[in-house]
């Protein structure tokens, strides 16, 4: 909870002895004065003077504080609605505010203007993140940036000048935006499975339809060498024991039922000739002559003359399954076609892209340290510091390619360096970190407890990964150096001899941030940036984490395609700052 924050600092009685004299005030406090009736006048900040404090009828003195305020709020509490009210943000904010009016602050008696402000900004805020959903947090972010693009004056005589927000879903929120990205996941993962068991049925189907066709044109050959003739049916049981020896005992004994039945079949049909020949002679219409032509084949039905066949024939062929060759000889009646080999479908085959690359462990691991000023001197810009942060986390985000080789920490540097983001790479469901600013610039403090974290850090990393490079230090300043006592820590950081993991230290310098200390820090001539004269300091941080996210992202793709040789180049409004000095 935040300390109350009193505009009011003084209440005084208005002093009349001859000898009393008008006490003075100071640019950042106005002077309020009361009448008896209590009627609060401002007379434009300046105290009476001695004939007016002597002989008006003003008698009571307030001395209000109209400097310039920032604070952050979490609004955790009270969280901001998305579209429908279903999820919603949380939200931090960088608010700056000042009193415009002091009469009206003494009117009301404002003595803590935060509850004014913060309860200003839930109403503000409710109104434009409800027309946003719960994936559109950035564009949340840049619409409340618009809206107090201009100051706000608040009715309790109070100006917000300036809001930094950073919008980030709750947990409920999370999971759901974490399920949603799953669910995605899972549909294209089934896609891609999909086209998989779908070739392979192809593929199945086609070795298949080619067993078949040799089946069929060895079963061709073999009518072929039969002269295509029809087959007895011992003959086909021939056939099959020679092919499925292991079915004689089973064959057989269908065979003999087989015979068997045929056996019977004629007896019935020669009983039944002979009753028709007697009754035919019975009822004279054969006659005598008629006879001798009818004696042998009755005698042959009957079983009496000798029969060359004891059992008819029963023939079997196979028909025609595929269509002739086009202009082929169709071959006997019931000879099989062949396939032309020429009619087969082509078999469809899986293709990758071999010029898409993606990173793999055996490329390698680059650690970086982002090391940003959280001091006073940077206070006023802590609002770009932490929006450039979070626009490097989202370009992360987006190259999944690259994201597992980055590995990142994110520190906070004044009085102590505070760590915003362990050293970790940016995954799905990662929130992004952001500064707030604390204490004058320690850099002694700052270089001794980075060779600590560096020390933990990357023995950890090269137990999980198998090649790990120099980790790099990326140092964004804005104040100066008390003193030299930093250099003792800084040469035990990055000496290479006596430091095993000594890293290569990319300085940027901004705001009071002189040349020649962040040559001094930059461990190459090269890699030491000052902020250009005249530059305007919103406009050059801008462009500094521009730089800085191509820069990274380069150096992703560098590690996927086995060259770590990425040159470094001063952002724009930027100078070497050994060309300052």
């Amino acid at each position: 909870m935040s300390q109350p924050l009193d505009p009011i600092l003084t209440v005084t009685p208005v002093q009349r002895g001859l000898f009393d004299r008008p006490v003075a005030t100071t640019p950042n406090v106005a002077v309020v004065y009361s009448t008896g009736a209590g009627q609060a006048v401002y007379l434009g900040g300046r105290p009476l003077t001695w004939k007016e404090q002597t002989f008006s009828s003003y008698h009571t003195r307030y001395d209000v504080d109209v400097s310039d305020h920032r604070r952050t709020v979490e609004l955790r509490s009270s969280p901001l609605p998305s579209r429908g009210d279903y999820y919603f943000f949380i939200a931090t904010v960088d608010v700056a505010f000042r009193v415009h009016d002091p009469a009206e602050v003494v009117r009301r008696n404002i003595r803590d203007a935060l509850p004014a402000v913060y309860g200003f900004l839930k109403n503000e805020l409710r109104l434009i993140t409800r027309n946003f959903d719960i994936e559109q947090s950035a564009q949340a972010e840049e619409a409340i940036r618009r809206r107090f693009a201009t100051p706000a004056q608040l009715p309790e005589g109070i100006t917000v000048f300036a809001v930094s927000p950073r919008l980030l879903p709750d947990d409920n929120a999370s999971r759901y935006l974490q399920e949603k990205v799953e669910a995605s996941r899972r549909i294209e993962t089934n896609v891609e499975q999909h086209k998989v068991k779908v070739q392979e049925a192809l593929q199945q189907d086609e070795l298949e339809r080619m067993q078949q066709v040799a089946r069929i044109q060895a079963t061709q050959l073999e009518m072929r060498a039969m002269g295509n003739r029809e087959l007895t049916v011992r003959q086909m049981v021939q056939l099959h024991l020679a092919r499925h020896p292991q079915d004689t005992e089973k064959v057989t004994a269908m065979l003999m039922q087989h015979e068997q039945t045929m056996l019977e079949r004629q007896d019935q049909q020669a009983v039944q000739s002979t009753e028709l020949t007697k009754f035919l002679v019975a009822q004279h219409i054969f006659q005598a002559a008629d006879l001798e032509h009818l004696v042998q084949p009755l005698l042959r039905q009957m079983g009496a003359a000798p029969a060359q066949t004891a059992i008819p024939a029963i023939s079997w062929s196979q028909p025609p399954v595929l269509p002739a060759a086009l202009g082929s000889d169709p071959g006997p009646a019931h000879s099989p076609a062949v396939v032309p080999a020429q009619d087969k479908p082509p078999a469809v085959v899986l293709a990758q892209d071999p010029g898409t690359k993606v990173w793999k462990p055996a490329d390698g691991v680059q650690p970086i340290y982002l090391v940003v000023d959280e001091s006073a001197e940077a206070a006023p810009y802590i609002g770009d510091l932490s929006n450039g942060v979070h626009l490097l986390h989202e370009a992360l985000l987006q190259a999944g390619d690259i994201a597992s080789g980055i590995w990142l920490a994110v520190l906070g540097f004044a009085d102590e360096l505070a760590t915003r983001r362990p050293m970790e790479p940016i995954m799905p469901g990662a929130q992004s970190p952001w500064f707030a600013p604390h204490g004058p610039a320690d850099y002694a403090a700052t270089f001794e407890k980075l060779l600590d974290i560096i020390d933990q850090d990357i023995p950890l990393l090269k137990e999980q990964q198998p090649k790990v490079l120099r980790p790099t230090v990326y140092l964004l300043s804005a104040s100066t150096a008390a003193d030299g006592s930093w250099t003792v820590p800084y040469q035990r950081l990055t000496d290479r001899d006596a430091h095993r993991y000594a890293p290569n230290i990319v300085a940027c310098g901004f705001g009071a941030a002189p040349p020649k200390l962040i040559a001094e820090i930059a461990t190459n001539p090269k890699f030491g940036y000052i902020m250009a004269p005249g530059t305007d300091t919103h406009d050059a941080l801008a462009q500094y984490w521009r730089s800085l996210t191509r820069y990274i992202l380069a150096v992703g793709r560098a590690l996927v395609n086995g060259n770590t040789d990425v040159t470094h180049e001063p952002p724009a409004g930027f100078k070497l700052a050994r060309d300052l000095v």
